[in-house]
């Protein structure tokens, strides 16, 4: 039976009677504008990774342009600007361009200074016969283009821009600018106002200080309007967020001034929802959706109703109302919909529907089916050796189809966390004041008594246990004795302490915790029982930041191999395949002997507020963690997925591990490893400046000039110059979510340089860099001069390797010696579709490519095989020499 699969995936059961719900060609939709052609609405769309396209209302494609230079498209703006009236299509893009096509889809023109900018806001004004495009970024510039797309003026201004948009907020009828600018990735404003679109003065600007608003400066944009709301002729700004994860509406009028508020209650929190709101103009009322739930409220922000549960509902990309047909059209859906879904707002039941996904999601839903049913039967061939380890998941127990499945063992354990109380006075003598700092978020509610005593009790009952036991703003929510004791009251049952973002190698807590509490619990741990400890790092810590001391020392010594897991930490992150890379580094060095996979529901981030969590289909997290495992992850933390059906969120992940179509893997049998890179020390103030992740103004020209470029906050969504080591070595394009690389050249580990021995000694290829320069010879070379260096080094990687994979995210795994496991996986995180892949053989030609769930026997031509990885899905072959 696989009922509880089928939960998961049907995400809405209920199916909508609405019309005029299409899907469109492309892939993920970012967003969706209407505009008129012919006196007719037509549709506009942008896709994840910068694809455009026009449809009718009623789904009939017009034109479709394919992105050339992968990145994030920000915004789409429908308006006529050659003057044929006609609507034309404008877009501002995260590859540092300004676009605009004309009605019928022909490139008009496209705009780029002469030095990179990740384009994200684009807004047109109008007065009197003369179009002024105004656009913004990452570098604190306004920029305005006239209608041929040149550049008219640049304008500094303070903070990243977070919106720009045009509207009628002035006595004199013109239209002008709302600015709003960011200095913190997602709270608060640097500059909130309204600008003179012909002077760049500014009009009038609010304080997020100011008394009206000051409860706002925990509110988290995610969506914006600007409508004349009250009908006095004067446009009011409508804002969609969230406060603590609560639903967040409010608007200001003409004069800034706060017009109406909603917030939901507490009940409702749903985390990283993806709030999208639309002002309806016939009926005067707001609707937003948030996560699960569906708000109608009146133009005052009093609710009127509401419909959903928390976590349940489709949370869709961008929401837009077709005023001629009064039909809302809500585009695309979190985890990369190509479905464009009409809602009849002239039917009262309309906020009740929920409509059944089509399209790429629903492509992925039963390719997912396919993949567990086909898993559910799966028997280990006899080559297939039984791993003597165990995979080590947190979460609850699979459904029991799962559970009888009998390829590996696996085992469930809870993580939890016991806040102490207890006296810092000991540790004051020893570092000072810094000592007594706190997390706001822990309660440090309990004695060490009262959690030894609950350690007893888990130990009793046999139940496996991870604690919690320190984080970045605070690394002693347990104290050193206690986890001693710890150990020695549950040495069966203490899987171990869990750690996160003490990224801080100048923070004296975090260097009392590596040399004092690191050596005394590796001691404890080898002594009492299996503990070991967690860390959980996010931006490029594994890959760079952990080569600096004191973290090279304890990471990179072999001291700690045994009992060290380091672990992604990859929210608010663009450079998640950085990370990965230097964990399988770690491990295939033999620094440590286990590393970690994390899948959490804020996982789907880059810049948080334009990339919420809240993916109601399990195949990003699945896909992740088959990536994760196939380079030697066995323990999986934090899973903590809401979104998803709670029986069945990791079944089919849990159904490859226990039946072994995911094997175990041993650093010594990972095949896919050409080339590597070695650190030779990190360039502080790079590394730095991407660890800190929260502030948005510290944009540098020289940020492209970096081996391991624009990484950075502000840079997210950008696309990647042609000299940087995630584009040459692992395929990335650009800067957004790429926990799954496509890795045209198979994994490129990154080690210290250290590791240069071993390598010269086997005779691997492997290329040198300290993040911004790189090396030849012991000197440093520019990153744009480095290219060829890089090029070379994973090309001759190529050459080692068995096999290589082309277009999917790969492993080769040896399974024995006539036998090798290629592990295929769509890369699209949340943009999933169908990818041709190429496996081409080096040396010696397989005699046999069969894949191990369908039974199929793959065609040989020549050296080559060619397959099709489903969408949002995996393919397993197993070669045969």
């Amino acid at each position: 039976m696989i009922k509880h699969l089928f939960t998961l995936l049907a995400i809405s059961v209920s199916a909508s009677a609405a019309d005029n719900t299409f899907v469109t060609e492309g892939n993920g939709i970012k967003n969706i504008a209407l505009g008129n052609i012919d006196n007719k609405k037509v549709v506009f769309i942008s896709e994840l990774n910068g694809g455009v396209s026009s449809y009718s209302t009623q789904g009939k494609k017009r034109w479709h342009h394919a992105s050339t230079t992968p990145a994030v498209m920000f915004e789409i703006e429908a308006e006529d600007i050659n003057g044929d009236n006609n609507d034309d299509l404008l877009a501002a893009s995260g590859d540092g361009h300004i676009y605009a096509w004309d009605s019928s889809g022909d490139l008009l023109w496209k705009f780029s200074p002469d030095y990179k900018v990740r384009f994200s806001e684009i807004t047109v004004v109008k007065n009197a016969n003369k179009i002024q495009i105004f656009a913004g970024g990452n570098d604190s510039t306004l920029y305005e283009l006239n209608s041929t797309g040149q550049l008219v003026s640049s304008t500094p201004i303070k903070g990243v821009v977070r919106k720009i948009e045009s509207g009628h907020f002035t006595d004199d009828g013109k239209e002008n600018l709302l600015l709003m600018t960011y200095a913190h990735d997602k709270f608060r404003w640097e500059f909130l106002g309204l600008v003179d679109a012909s002077s760049k003065k500014t009009i009038k600007s609010i304080d997020y200080k100011n008394t009206q608003v000051k409860s706002l400066s925990r509110f988290m944009l995610t969506d914006m309007e600007v409508a004349d709301i009250d009908n006095n002729g004067k446009d009011d700004i409508l804002f969609f967020g969230d406060i603590s994860f609560q639903a967040s509406y409010f608007s200001l009028d003409h004069n800034l001034e706060l017009r109406s508020t909603f917030n939901a209650t507490k009940k409702q929190r749903q985390r990283y929802a993806h709030t999208q709101g639309v002002f309806d103009s016939a009926t005067q009322q707001v609707i937003m959706r948030h996560g699960g739930i569906v708000y109608l409220l009146d133009s005052s922000g009093k609710l009127l109703k509401s419909d959903g549960e928390i976590y349940k509902k489709t949370a869709y990309n961008d929401l837009v109302i077709n005023t001629d047909e009064h039909r809302l059209l809500a585009a695309g859906a979190l985890g990369g919909g190509n479905g464009v879904y009409s809602f009849d707002l002239n039917n009262n039941s309309w906020i009740t529907e929920s409509p059944s996904v089509e399209g790429r999601l629903k492509e992925v839903n039963s390719n997912i089916a396919t993949l567990y049913q086909q898993t559910l039967k799966f028997v280990p061939p006899s080559y297939q050796k039984r791993s003597d380890k165990s995979w080590v998941m947190i979460g609850k127990k699979a459904p029991k189809e799962v559970m009888n499945l009998n390829g590996a063992d696996l085992q469930f354990i809870t993580q939890t966390k016991w806040d102490e109380n207890t006296d810092r006075g000991y540790l004051v003598d020893l570092i000072g004041k810094d000592a007594l700092k706190r997390d706001r978020r822990v309660k440090y509610n309990m004695s060490r008594d009262q959690i030894i005593a609950k350690a007893k009790k888990m130990e009793q009952a046999g139940t496996p246990f991870i604690l919690w036991a320190g984080h970045g703003t605070d690394p002693f929510f347990l104290h050193i004795d206690t986890m001693e004791a710890i150990l020695k009251v549950a040495p069966k049952t203490c899987y171990g302490f869990l750690y996160a973002e003490m990224h801080n190698p100048e923070d004296p807590r975090v260097q009392l915790f590596v040399n004092e509490y690191v050596p005394r619990l590796a001691k404890a741990i080898r002594v009492e029982g299996k503990a070991k400890l967690y860390f959980r790092y996010k931006n490029m810590f594994w890959g760079a930041s952990s080569h600096q001391q004191p973290w090279k020392d304890m990471f990179y010594s072999g001291k700690y191999a045994d009992i060290l897991v380091p672990a992604s930490e990859d929210t608010s992150s663009r450079t998640q395949e950085i990370n990965l890379a230097g964990r399988v580094g770690m491990m295939a060095g033999g620094y440590i002997d286990d590393f970690a996979m994390r899948i959490v529901d804020d996982n789907p981030t880059s810049w948080r507020p334009l990339t919420p969590g809240g993916q109601k289909t399990v195949s990003p997290y699945l896909r992740q963690g088959v990536m994760m495992a196939a380079y030697g992850a066995r323990f999986g933390i934090l899973f903590n997925n809401k979104y998803l059906d709670e029986n069945a969120s990791y079944a089919s992940l849990i159904a490859l591990m226990k039946s072994g179509v995911l094997p175990l893997v041993e650093p010594e049998n990972i095949l896919s490893i050409g080339s590597w890179h070695l650190m030779n020390g990190v360039d502080k103030h790079l590394i730095h400046s991407v660890d800190d992740h929260h502030n948005m103004m510290i944009y540098d020209k020289d940020d492209t000039n970096a081996v391991m470029s624009v990484g950075q906050m502000h840079w997210a969504g950008a696309s990647l110059p042609e000299h940087d080591f995630s584009k040459i070595a692992l395929g990335v394009d650009f800067r957004w979510m790429n926990y799954m690389p496509e890795m045209p050249h198979g994994m490129v580990p990154i080690a210290p340089i250290e590791y240069k021995s071993v390598l010269d000694k086997k005779h691997v290829p492997y290329s040198v860099s300290d993040t911004k320069y790189g090396y030849v010879k012991g000197k440093k070379v520019a990153a744009a001069d480095y290219a060829i260096v890089l090029k070379d080094t994973v090309n001759q990687g190529d050459k080692l390797m068995p096999v290589i994979v082309h277009g999917a995210s790969w492993s080769a795994i040896k399974l024995d010696d006539s036998h090798i496991r290629v592990i295929m996986v769509d890369p699209g995180y949340i943009n999933p579709k169908a990818r041709r892949a190429t496996l081409t053989f080096n040396h010696q030609t397989p005699k046999s490519v069969t894949d191990i769930l369908s039974k199929e026997t793959l065609t040989l031509h020549k050296n080559t095989v060619e397959l099709t990885v489903p969408a949002g899905s995996m393919r397993f072959v197993d070669l045969a020499y």
